[in-house]
């Protein structure tokens, strides 16, 4: 049963819940049930306030991946790279030059990054439209033109979506004019023809970055100068600079039964968080930790090259090691797989960190060796909570350099090693 203290707390979190349409981050659960948990099972009392929440039509999300960190933002790092490598030109274009690529489709609007063009109201997008009219000029476009028929958004998308979805879907009619009251409700076709030509006219700067520039250099443009509505994540970077191959893979391998198994179904597929998952699993058990320099980042910006570089046979053998892996942590480590344990039984988030090191070291071992954890399961529990309580160990989850890397993989394989042996000894 709650006690008085534990109902005011859920009270609590049930109005900041119902601030953010009745839904509740389990962290924030998570935080408050640590106050109430020493003295009483932690998943019996978690699972109460849980029920609790339930009960007030709160709904607990899990959006529970914990990233490990040197003290770095990895979204805001950059990784550092020759400036003279940069091979991006300025030119002109007309709003009418621009057009006539998108209908073409030699502008890539990315199905997987489509949405994102939809994040304007109507009014911003009228706004934008209205600033045409009154001859203000746009921002510039910045666009990767390494394909020159099929030139890929950089910064821009939420303008250029604009423009389609009026001069050429013709679905966006204006709304909330500010200067021409009397357009409200106009579309493009209804338009004057001395607006028409205004916007058709439009001179727009755009800067390619040309064929040739080194991937890494791509990367590192690309997240400086994107500043859409959404600013665009890592992975969701490598998505739009590495098409073919690696997407399909990335995509099929992470909506497999198998990996939401092992990982609860926990982890983001909006913003390709587990997209994100699968490629670290390509990386440190097909590309190899021995590629592995001092950044996370350019790690598995590498990587997501090797996936499109890959043959048939290895396709085939990466798809199927990697749903096996995902069953046998699941068989071994039940519903913690892939997060931090400990004696309270509470479920932690899944750890990136320990996500690698466990896919790794199972991804390398004998299929006796992987039935003989799974028989003892328990014992490789109970180690796992006591290397969970080691300090060197949660350093090294908590930072990125090859030597931490390294040593929790090293601590997983002693681990195995251990119970697997110990009664040989």
């Amino acid at each position: 049963m709650l006690d008085e203290k534990a109902l005011n707390e859920l009270k609590t979190l049930k109005k900041i819940a119902e601030k953010q349409g009745y839904k509740l981050n389990a962290m924030l659960l998570y935080n408050v049930l640590a106050a109430f948990s020493g003295s009483r099972d932690g998943e019996e009392l978690f699972q109460e306030m849980q029920d609790y929440l339930k009960e007030h039509d709160v709904e607990v999300v899990y959006d529970d991946v914990e990233i490990e960190s040197n003290g770095e933002s990895f979204r805001n790092k950059i990784i550092p790279f020759d400036p003279s490598q940069i091979d991006i030109s300025m030119q002109s274009m007309t709003m009418d030059s621009l057009v006539k690529r998108i209908k073409n489709e030699e502008i890539n609007l990315n199905t997987d990054f489509q949405r994102r063009g939809g994040l304007w109201t109507k009014v911003q997008k009228s706004q934008l439209i209205e600033s045409l009219l009154l001859k203000i000029p746009l921002p510039a476009f910045y666009f990767d033109a390494g394909v020159d028929d099929e030139w890929l958004i950089i910064d821009g998308l939420q303008r250029i979506s604009t423009i389609k979805e009026f001069m050429i879907d013709k679905t966006f009619k204006l709304k909330g004019m500010e200067f021409f009251g009397d357009l409200e409700g106009v579309g493009f076709d209804d338009l004057p023809r001395v607006f028409v030509r205004r916007i058709e006219e439009t001179n727009l700067v755009v800067f390619t970055v040309k064929r040739g520039t080194p991937l890494n250099v791509k990367y590192n443009i690309f997240k400086r100068i994107n500043t859409g509505g959404l600013e665009l994540n890592s992975q969701e970077i490598r998505h739009a600079l590495n098409q073919g191959k690696a997407v399909e893979i990335l995509k099929d391998l992470s909506a497999r039964e198998e990996f939401k198994m092992a990982t609860g179904g926990s982890i983001r597929v909006d913003r390709m968080q587990d997209q994100e998952f699968v490629l670290r699993f390509v990386a440190v058990c097909f590309y190899g930790v021995a590629n592995y320099d001092s950044s996370t980042e350019e790690f598995l910006n590498e990587a997501m090259g090797y996936l499109n570089r890959v043959d048939e046979e290895t396709e085939y053998q990466i798809k199927e090691r990697f749903c096996q892996v995902m069953i046998d942590a699941y068989q071994i480590l039940d519903r913690y797989a892939f997060r931090k344990m400990a004696w309270d039984g509470m479920r932690r988030p899944v750890n990136k960190a320990i996500y690698e090191a466990w896919c790794n070291n199972l991804f390398f071992m004998e299929r006796d060796e992987i039935e003989g954890l799974i028989r003892k399961k328990s014992i490789v529990q109970e180690k796992f909570i006591e290397l969970c309580e080691w300090d060197d160990f949660i350093a090294a989850l908590r930072n990125s350099d090859k030597k931490s890397v390294l040593y929790r993989l090293d601590c997983i394989y002693d681990l195995t090693r251990e119970v697997l042996y110990a009664s040989q000894n």
